[in-house]
C-alpha cells in the first residue's frame, strides 16, 4: 500500500484551519458533526494501479471523501461553498482534482446545509501525486 493519507489531511487541514478560524477538520468520517463549521477528509480507495512482477506497487490510485458542514442561520450554503473552493484549490495543487459533487439540504428547511465531494488522483511509490 502506497499511503500519503497522513500527509494529504495535514496540508488540507493546515490550509483549511489558516483560512477558517473556528473551523474544526477531522481526519474521518463523521455524519453528525457536534461543532460548525465542519470538515471531514477521509480516504475512501487507495488500490494499485500498475501490476507487474515487482515485489512492491508502483503506482496507487487513492480516493478521498470530504464533507463540509455548516449551520449558519443566515449564509450557510455560501459559507459551505466558500470552504468547498479552498478545499478544491489545496487538492489541486497536490495534484488531486474532484471527481463527485453533491450538496444538500435534500429537504425542505433544513438546520445544516452539507457538501460531498470525492477527489483522485494517482500516487507513485515515491510519493509523487499524479492526475488521472
Amino acid at each position: 500500500m502506497i499511503d500519503v493519507s497522513n500527509e494529504i489531511f495535514n496540508t488540507l487541514a493546515t490550509t483549511l484551519r489558516f483560512a477558517y478560524e473556528e473551523i474544526q477538520v477531522k481526519g474521518e468520517y463523521d455524519p453528525n458533526p457536534a461543532h460548525f463549521p465542519c470538515v471531514t477528509i477521509d480516504e475512501v480507495s487507495n488500490t494499485p494501479t500498475h501490476l507487474d512482477s515487482a515485489e512492491r506497487n508502483k503506482y496507487a490510485s487513492v480516493v478521498y471523501r470530504v464533507q463540509i458542514f455548516s449551520n449558519k442561520p443566515a449564509g450557510k450554503r455560501a459559507e459551505a461553498r466558500a470552504i468547498y473552493k479552498t478545499v478544491e484549490e489545496a487538492f489541486m495543487s497536490l495534484g488531486l482534482f474532484a471527481k463527485s459533487y453533491t450538496s444538500t439540504p435534500t429537504v425542505y428547511n433544513a438546520e445544516i446545509y452539507s457538501i460531498t465531494a470525492t477527489f483522485s488522483g494517482i500516487v507513485g511509490a515515491d510519493g509523487t501525486i499524479y492526475r488521472h
